[in-house]
Parts: structure tokens; sequence; C-alpha cells
């Protein structure tokens, strides 16, 4: 599929994406430095004697091993590494929305073709960026889910709500975090034990959709938001320890003929993994610096900027 039956999406009827938003957005337009682009720098700064491998939830177990004192046991000090990230990440993101809020491309989320954005980031940069906007508001964490029945510090309850930005006229956009948010840091998912929590909520949210769907109803989560609506991933890699997105993306497959395509903003064609497997490109033959230019071009076409 080329660059074409992309931009035919947006003739005629209007199509509804939901964005999928890595940390590779950041790394774009603030650079490669900051502990927001990069998942080496910040736990660099939790340990700077530790060997990454690149698997970087199986070196975070390394630095909870490396920190854990006799007199303390593993969630505990898990505990006060996720204090410590949640500290650096506040700093780093009012540094960024002080110093590099002219950096961001707020037009990206447009409320006529964008319903949904699940970041896989910590940080809460674009839609505190778009609450500075005239007449834009911002919502609380909210979470109106009949999914979640428990605690409200449960992992189920923290990865299914979501904030509203509303941009008024009708247009608005969720935002979901499912791996957390620095404000919080119980909702912070790093690591292989959090991780597996994580994919035993995934299979439950599962079936509530599939219960709904026989009822013909359904319900307002971030699975709903990859489910039902074509993609665009942004800035994520999506390696194969994203299990939660991955459960949901065959998921939505194995349920849909034809599923609605998820597009991948990358770098060449040349490769044969799962990514070129699963996604379709955003746009050929371009570099990121043009791919970004082509995909202003459609998002502003005819329409004022959000910025």
């Amino acid at each position: 599929m080329s660059e074409n039956n992309f931009s035919q999406l947006f003739e005629g009827q209007c199509t509804k994406f939901t964005i999928i938003l890595g940390s590779g957005f950041h790394q774009q337009f603030i650079g490669p430095d900051s502990i927001l682009s990069s998942w080496e720098k910040l736990l660099k700064e939790l340990d700077s004697d530790v060997k990454l491998t690149g698997d970087y939830h199986l070196d975070f177990e390394k630095i909870i091993e490396s920190k854990k004192t006799q007199l303390e046991d593993s969630s505990k000090t898990e505990s006060h590494l996720l204090k410590c990230i949640r500290v650096l990440l506040e700093k780093e993101q009012e540094r960024v929305l002080r110093d590099c809020k002219d950096c961001y491309p707020l037009w990206l989320f447009n409320p006529k073709y964008i319903s949904d954005v699940v970041s896989l980031n910590f940080d809460e940069i674009p839609e505190k960026l778009l609450h500075n906007g005239q007449n834009v508001k911002l919502g609380k964490f909210t979470n109106k889910s009949s999914f979640n029945s428990g605690s409200k510090e449960s992992y189920s309850y923290l990865s299914t709500r979501h904030k509203t930005v509303d941009f008024g006229n009708g247009g608005q956009i969720n935002f979901w975090h499912p791996h957390g948010v620095n404000q919080n840091k119980k909702s912070i998912i790093l690591g292989l034990h959090k991780y597996s929590h994580m994919l035993e909520t995934s299979i439950r949210l599962r079936k509530h959709h599939m219960k709904l769907k026989k009822e013909n109803q359904a319900d307002s989560t971030w699975y709903q938001a990859i489910l039902e609506n074509p993609v665009i991933i942004i800035g994520a890699g999506m390696s194969s320890i994203e299990w939660d997105l991955w459960f949901a993306i065959t998921s939505r497959n194995r349920a849909n003929k034809p599923a609605p395509t998820i597009f991948q903003m990358r770098d060449c064609e040349c490769k044969n993994d799962a990514q070129h497997q699963w996604f379709e490109p955003l746009f050929t033959g371009l570099k990121y610096d043009q791919q970004w230019s082509e995909l202003k071009k459609i998002f502003t076409k005819n329409q004022k900027s959000t910025k």
C-alpha cells in the first residue's frame, strides 16, 4: 500500500484515526538527549553503572536487583525507583513545556481527523500544550468504562482512564496512557513484573469488549480506540515486548475482515520484520523530515492549525 492509499482516506468522508504515540515523537522534535526521548538515558539516571542491553524492561529489573538491600524487598525498591522516575520526568516535562513549546507539531492533533491518542510516553506534553491554545479545554483524568470494578489504584482502572482535549464546536480528542503517566508513579509500567500484570489485564479487557459486542454495545477504552479505528503509529518502534499492544492488534485482526489499516511512520521498506508485515508504511521513499512535511500538508489542508 502506498502513501496514496493513506491520503485517499482523507478524500470524501472524514475518517477518524487513532494515533499510537511513542518516544520517537520527542526525539524528532526535541532531540535524542532528553530522558523523554531515550529509555537508555532515563535508566542511566537511575544507575549510571548499569550495563544496558537494549531490553529495557529486563534492564530495569537489573537495576532493582542492584539497588535492593537486605532489609528491603524488591517491591519497595521498585517503588522508590518509580518515585525517582516520576520526579525526573516531571522536571523534564516542565523544561520542555517552558523551552520547547514551539517545537511540537500540534497540527497533528486535529480533531477533524483524530479521535484518540494512545500515548506510550509517561508525559502529558501534547495535551498540556494543546491546552494553551485559545478556547481549548483539558479535562481531568476520568474513567467512564464499565470494565473497572476495583480500586482506583489498580492497573485496570489507571490504564483505562483518559483525559479529553475539547476544542469546542464538538471537536474532541481522548488521550490514553495505558503505560502510565509521571503524575502517578503507581500507574507507570516498567519492568517485566508489571508488564506481565498488564498483559493479564489486556486479556480481561478483550473478553469485556467481546461480551459487549455480542450485546451490540461498546465501551470507551484505549483498547476500543485501537480495535475500531484505522491507526497511525508515530515514533513507536513496536518491539515485541509491547505485549498489550500486540495483543490488541492481533485481536482486532481476528475480529475484523478486513481490519482497519494500521499505518506506521518508518525509515525504510528494506526489512522483513514484524512491523513491515503487520503495518503499512505511512509514506514510502521519504526521510522522516519529508514524511512529517507530507503529513502536515494533509492535516492542515484547508484547515486552521490547532496551534
